[in-house]
Protein backbone atom coordinates (compact mmCIF):
# COMPACT_ATOMS: atom_id res chain seq x y z
CA UNK A 1 0.00 0.00 0.00
CA UNK A 2 1.50 3.36 -0.97
CA UNK A 3 1.28 5.94 1.89
CA UNK A 4 2.27 9.84 1.46
CA UNK A 5 5.50 9.83 3.14
CA UNK A 6 7.30 6.80 1.03
CA UNK A 7 9.33 9.24 -0.32
CA UNK A 8 10.73 10.40 3.03
CA UNK A 9 11.11 6.80 4.31
CA UNK A 10 12.67 5.67 0.93
CA UNK A 11 15.23 8.48 1.66
CA UNK A 12 16.49 7.65 4.90
CA UNK A 13 16.47 3.68 3.84
CA UNK A 14 19.12 4.69 1.64
CA UNK A 15 20.51 7.39 3.91
CA UNK A 16 20.86 4.15 6.27
CA UNK A 17 22.97 1.70 3.67
CA UNK A 18 25.32 4.51 2.75
CA UNK A 19 26.47 3.90 6.30
CA UNK A 20 27.60 0.05 5.65
CA UNK A 21 27.90 0.32 2.07
CA UNK A 22 30.47 3.16 1.49
CA UNK A 23 33.00 1.75 3.87
CA UNK A 24 33.54 -0.84 1.97
CA UNK A 25 33.76 0.49 -1.24
CA UNK A 26 36.78 2.83 0.31
CA UNK A 27 38.64 -0.24 1.02
CA UNK A 28 38.27 -1.90 -1.50
CA UNK A 29 41.43 -2.14 -3.97
CA UNK A 30 41.27 -1.99 -7.67
CA UNK A 31 44.22 -3.47 -8.69
CA UNK A 32 43.88 -3.49 -12.16
CA UNK A 33 44.57 -0.05 -12.42
CA UNK A 34 48.15 0.58 -12.11
CA UNK A 35 48.28 4.43 -11.24
CA UNK A 36 48.99 3.63 -7.53
CA UNK A 37 51.60 1.40 -8.39
CA UNK A 38 53.49 3.68 -11.10
CA UNK A 39 52.58 6.98 -10.23
CA UNK A 40 53.19 8.49 -6.52
CA UNK A 41 50.23 10.01 -5.24
CA UNK A 42 49.99 13.11 -3.30
CA UNK A 43 47.30 14.13 -1.18
CA UNK A 44 48.85 16.98 1.37
CA UNK A 45 47.43 19.44 -0.56
CA UNK A 46 44.25 21.86 0.92
CA UNK A 47 41.11 19.89 -0.27
CA UNK A 48 39.70 23.07 -1.40
CA UNK A 49 42.49 24.51 -2.57
CA UNK A 50 42.35 26.15 -6.31
CA UNK A 51 45.76 26.15 -7.05
CA UNK A 52 49.04 24.54 -6.50
CA UNK A 53 52.46 25.56 -6.82
CA UNK A 54 55.76 23.76 -7.26
CA UNK A 55 59.03 23.53 -8.12
CA UNK A 56 60.66 21.46 -11.09
CA UNK A 57 64.55 20.67 -10.20
CA UNK A 58 67.22 20.83 -12.73
CA UNK A 59 70.66 19.34 -12.24
CA UNK A 60 72.61 20.58 -8.78
CA UNK A 61 75.26 22.99 -9.77
CA UNK A 62 78.49 23.93 -7.59
CA UNK A 63 81.71 21.71 -6.53
CA UNK A 64 83.23 21.26 -3.04
CA UNK A 65 86.72 22.67 -3.28
CA UNK A 66 89.77 23.63 -1.04
CA UNK A 67 89.43 27.29 0.81
CA UNK A 68 92.33 29.09 3.18
CA UNK A 69 91.26 28.57 7.09
CA UNK A 70 90.38 32.25 7.54
CA UNK A 71 88.70 31.99 3.86
CA UNK A 72 84.97 33.36 3.69
CA UNK A 73 84.66 31.71 0.42
CA UNK A 74 82.69 28.67 0.83
CA UNK A 75 81.36 27.28 -2.41
CA UNK A 76 77.87 26.06 -2.18
CA UNK A 77 75.28 23.87 -3.82
CA UNK A 78 72.35 25.63 -6.06
CA UNK A 79 69.73 23.72 -8.21
CA UNK A 80 68.09 25.65 -11.38
CA UNK A 81 64.36 25.82 -10.55
CA UNK A 82 61.58 25.82 -13.11
CA UNK A 83 58.53 27.40 -11.38
CA UNK A 84 55.16 26.03 -12.46
CA UNK A 85 51.79 25.90 -11.27
CA UNK A 86 48.71 23.34 -11.51
CA UNK A 87 45.06 24.34 -11.65
CA UNK A 88 42.90 22.16 -9.33
CA UNK A 89 39.86 20.83 -10.69
CA UNK A 90 36.52 18.86 -9.62
CA UNK A 91 34.61 15.99 -10.67
CA UNK A 92 31.84 13.96 -9.76
CA UNK A 93 30.95 10.64 -10.27
CA UNK A 94 27.25 9.09 -8.32
CA UNK A 95 25.34 6.22 -8.36
CA UNK A 96 21.38 6.26 -7.74
CA UNK A 97 18.07 4.28 -7.43
CA UNK A 98 14.32 5.36 -8.18
CA UNK A 99 11.70 5.07 -5.59
CA UNK A 100 10.27 1.88 -6.66
CA UNK A 101 13.40 0.21 -6.12
CA UNK A 102 13.54 1.33 -2.51
CA UNK A 103 10.22 0.93 -1.33
CA UNK A 104 10.41 -2.60 -2.77
CA UNK A 105 13.35 -3.30 -1.01
CA UNK A 106 12.36 -1.73 2.29
CA UNK A 107 9.05 -3.23 2.07
CA UNK A 108 10.28 -6.70 2.21
CA UNK A 109 13.49 -6.58 4.34
CA UNK A 110 16.27 -6.49 1.15
CA UNK A 111 19.72 -4.81 2.03
CA UNK A 112 20.62 -2.86 -0.77
CA UNK A 113 24.38 -4.22 -1.98
CA UNK A 114 27.48 -2.14 -3.44
CA UNK A 115 27.20 -2.98 -7.16
CA UNK A 116 26.15 0.18 -8.17
CA UNK A 117 28.72 2.15 -5.29
CA UNK A 118 31.04 -0.47 -6.92
CA UNK A 119 30.72 0.95 -10.50
CA UNK A 120 30.99 4.59 -9.51
CA UNK A 121 34.26 4.56 -7.32
CA UNK A 122 35.35 2.36 -10.34
CA UNK A 123 34.89 4.98 -12.44
CA UNK A 124 36.84 7.50 -10.08
CA UNK A 125 39.64 4.85 -10.70
CA UNK A 126 39.28 5.03 -14.07
CA UNK A 127 39.32 8.55 -14.36
CA UNK A 128 42.32 9.26 -12.18
CA UNK A 129 44.66 6.16 -14.26
CA UNK A 130 43.66 8.11 -17.23
CA UNK A 131 44.86 11.53 -16.03
CA UNK A 132 48.00 9.93 -14.60
CA UNK A 133 48.88 8.40 -17.71
CA UNK A 134 48.03 10.33 -20.72
CA UNK A 135 46.77 13.64 -18.56
CA UNK A 136 43.62 15.09 -19.53
CA UNK A 137 43.51 16.74 -23.05
CA UNK A 138 40.57 18.84 -23.06
CA UNK A 139 42.18 20.30 -19.73
CA UNK A 140 45.57 20.88 -21.00
CA UNK A 141 46.87 18.57 -18.59
CA UNK A 142 49.48 16.13 -19.94
CA UNK A 143 50.35 12.69 -18.01
CA UNK A 144 53.41 10.50 -16.93
CA UNK A 145 53.44 8.78 -20.69
CA UNK A 146 53.52 12.27 -22.71
CA UNK A 147 55.14 15.13 -21.12
CA UNK A 148 56.63 17.78 -23.23
CA UNK A 149 58.92 18.54 -19.77
CA UNK A 150 60.70 14.96 -20.47
CA UNK A 151 63.75 14.61 -22.87
CA UNK A 152 62.27 12.46 -25.85
CA UNK A 153 64.80 10.31 -27.88
CA UNK A 154 64.64 8.38 -30.82
CA UNK A 155 65.87 4.48 -31.10
CA UNK A 156 67.98 3.80 -33.51
CA UNK A 157 67.99 1.33 -36.32
CA UNK A 158 69.07 -1.99 -36.02
CA UNK A 159 70.58 -4.06 -38.49
CA UNK A 160 67.50 -5.01 -40.04
CA UNK A 161 67.21 -1.46 -40.92
CA UNK A 162 64.59 0.24 -38.85
CA UNK A 163 64.07 0.88 -35.11
CA UNK A 164 61.25 -1.36 -34.34
CA UNK A 165 62.01 -3.83 -31.62
CA UNK A 166 60.40 -7.03 -33.12
CA UNK A 167 62.96 -6.31 -36.52
CA UNK A 168 66.48 -6.16 -33.71
CA UNK A 169 68.20 -8.86 -32.34
CA UNK A 170 68.18 -9.55 -28.53
CA UNK A 171 71.62 -7.38 -28.11
CA UNK A 172 69.86 -4.41 -30.17
CA UNK A 173 66.92 -4.65 -27.85
CA UNK A 174 69.05 -5.15 -25.04
CA UNK A 175 71.24 -1.96 -26.10
CA UNK A 176 68.14 0.37 -26.71
CA UNK A 177 67.00 -0.24 -22.71
CA UNK A 178 70.54 -0.07 -21.38
CA UNK A 179 71.45 3.13 -23.93
CA UNK A 180 68.04 5.55 -21.94
CA UNK A 181 69.22 4.03 -18.68
CA UNK A 182 72.88 4.98 -19.23
CA UNK A 183 71.68 8.52 -20.29
CA UNK A 184 69.32 9.46 -17.44
CA UNK A 185 72.51 8.14 -15.42
CA UNK A 186 75.47 10.10 -17.25
CA UNK A 187 73.18 13.49 -18.18
CA UNK A 188 72.65 13.73 -14.43
CA UNK A 189 76.71 12.71 -13.48
CA UNK A 190 75.56 10.09 -11.47
CA UNK A 191 72.39 11.75 -9.22
CA UNK A 192 69.76 9.86 -11.29
CA UNK A 193 69.05 6.21 -11.90
CA UNK A 194 65.79 5.09 -13.29
CA UNK A 195 64.37 2.29 -11.37
CA UNK A 196 61.03 1.62 -13.54
CA UNK A 197 60.91 1.06 -17.38
CA UNK A 198 56.87 1.11 -19.00
CA UNK A 199 56.56 -0.49 -22.43
CA UNK A 200 53.37 -0.85 -24.58
CA UNK A 201 51.44 -3.80 -23.71
CA UNK A 202 52.51 -5.21 -27.14
CA UNK A 203 56.19 -4.57 -26.88
CA UNK A 204 56.09 -6.17 -23.34
CA UNK A 205 54.38 -9.07 -24.75
CA UNK A 206 56.63 -9.32 -27.02
CA UNK A 207 60.06 -9.23 -25.10
CA UNK A 208 57.93 -11.55 -22.32
CA UNK A 209 57.39 -14.79 -24.73
CA UNK A 210 60.27 -14.10 -27.46
CA UNK A 211 63.02 -16.57 -26.23
CA UNK A 212 66.89 -15.69 -27.02
CA UNK A 213 66.91 -18.55 -29.54
CA UNK A 214 64.96 -21.68 -30.62
CA UNK A 215 67.92 -24.05 -28.10
CA UNK A 216 66.68 -21.94 -24.45
CA UNK A 217 63.82 -21.19 -22.69
CA UNK A 218 64.96 -18.14 -21.38
CA UNK A 219 63.07 -14.89 -22.65
CA UNK A 220 64.29 -11.73 -24.07
CA UNK A 221 62.46 -9.91 -21.15
CA UNK A 222 64.04 -12.37 -18.30
CA UNK A 223 67.47 -11.56 -19.94
CA UNK A 224 67.17 -8.28 -19.84
CA UNK A 225 66.04 -8.19 -15.76
CA UNK A 226 69.30 -10.32 -15.50
CA UNK A 227 71.63 -7.90 -17.68
CA UNK A 228 70.47 -3.86 -17.50
CA UNK A 229 72.78 -1.98 -16.15
CA UNK A 230 70.80 -0.29 -13.00
CA UNK A 231 70.79 -4.05 -11.68
CA UNK A 232 73.94 -4.66 -12.32
CA UNK A 233 75.57 -1.28 -10.81
CA UNK A 234 72.88 -1.37 -7.47
CA UNK A 235 72.02 -4.71 -7.27
CA UNK A 236 67.88 -3.74 -7.12
CA UNK A 237 65.85 -5.18 -9.88
CA UNK A 238 64.57 -3.23 -12.57
CA UNK A 239 60.77 -2.60 -12.50
CA UNK A 240 59.27 -3.38 -16.19
CA UNK A 241 55.39 -3.00 -16.63
CA UNK A 242 53.24 -2.86 -19.32
CA UNK A 243 50.64 0.12 -19.43
CA UNK A 244 48.34 1.50 -22.29
CA UNK A 245 49.01 4.64 -23.62
CA UNK A 246 52.65 4.09 -25.00
CA UNK A 247 51.61 2.35 -28.62
CA UNK A 248 51.21 5.24 -30.22
CA UNK A 249 52.57 8.47 -27.52
CA UNK A 250 56.06 8.41 -29.38
CA UNK A 251 56.94 11.14 -32.42
CA UNK A 252 55.25 9.99 -35.84
CA UNK A 253 52.57 7.97 -33.48
CA UNK A 254 55.47 5.38 -32.75
CA UNK A 255 55.91 3.45 -30.06
CA UNK A 256 57.47 4.65 -27.13
CA UNK A 257 59.18 3.79 -23.75
CA UNK A 258 59.66 5.43 -20.85
CA UNK A 259 62.53 4.83 -18.05
CA UNK A 260 62.11 6.91 -14.60
CA UNK A 261 63.04 6.89 -11.40
CA UNK A 262 59.79 6.25 -9.30
CA UNK A 263 59.68 8.49 -6.44
CA UNK A 264 57.74 11.39 -5.17
CA UNK A 265 60.27 13.80 -5.76
CA UNK A 266 60.67 13.23 -9.29
CA UNK A 267 57.06 12.79 -9.96
CA UNK A 268 53.69 12.65 -8.70
CA UNK A 269 50.18 13.28 -9.59
CA UNK A 270 48.03 15.63 -6.82
CA UNK A 271 44.63 14.77 -5.58
CA UNK A 272 43.45 17.24 -2.88
CA UNK A 273 40.64 15.17 -2.04
CA UNK A 274 39.93 11.76 -3.05
CA UNK A 275 36.41 10.04 -3.81
CA UNK A 276 34.11 11.37 -1.16
CA UNK A 277 30.62 10.32 -1.35
CA UNK A 278 27.88 13.10 0.14
CA UNK A 279 24.62 12.46 1.13
CA UNK A 280 22.28 11.09 -0.73
CA UNK A 281 19.09 13.42 -2.00
CA UNK A 282 15.90 12.84 -3.40
CA UNK A 283 14.84 14.28 -7.17
CA UNK A 284 11.60 13.66 -8.28
CA UNK A 285 11.14 10.22 -8.06
CA UNK A 286 14.66 9.77 -7.82
CA UNK A 287 17.00 9.24 -5.21
CA UNK A 288 20.97 10.12 -5.86
CA UNK A 289 24.25 9.75 -4.06
CA UNK A 290 27.04 12.03 -5.48
CA UNK A 291 30.54 11.89 -5.07
CA UNK A 292 33.09 14.43 -5.44
CA UNK A 293 36.71 14.37 -5.97
CA UNK A 294 39.08 17.38 -6.88
CA UNK A 295 42.90 16.55 -8.49
CA UNK A 296 45.60 18.81 -10.20
CA UNK A 297 48.15 17.36 -12.94
CA UNK A 298 50.91 15.35 -13.04
CA UNK A 299 53.73 17.60 -11.83
CA UNK A 300 57.40 15.94 -13.05
CA UNK A 301 59.50 17.71 -10.42
CA UNK A 302 62.78 16.27 -11.61
CA UNK A 303 62.60 15.89 -15.19
CA UNK A 304 66.55 14.11 -15.90
CA UNK A 305 65.16 11.94 -14.01
CA UNK A 306 63.97 10.11 -16.85
CA UNK A 307 64.21 9.94 -20.67
CA UNK A 308 61.25 8.74 -23.26
CA UNK A 309 62.72 6.46 -26.41
CA UNK A 310 60.64 6.43 -29.42
CA UNK A 311 60.48 4.54 -32.29
CA UNK A 312 60.92 0.97 -30.63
Amino acid sequence: MFTMDAPALALNFLRTAQNYIEPTIYKREYPDFQYRELVPVDNSAPEWTTNIDFFSMGDDVGQAREFAPDGDDIPFVDFKLDKGDSRVYMAGIGYRYNLQELAHAQAYGIRLDSTRADAARRKYEQFVDNLCFLGRSKLGLTGLLNSVSVTALTAPNGAGGTATWPTKTVDEIVKDVNDVLGVVFTASNGIEQADTLLLSQERYAYIATRRLDATQTTTILEHIQRVNIYTIRTGQPLKIRAVFGLETAGAGGTQRMLAYRRTPDVVKVHIPMALRWLQAEQRLLKYEVPGIFRFGGVEWRRPGAARYLDGI
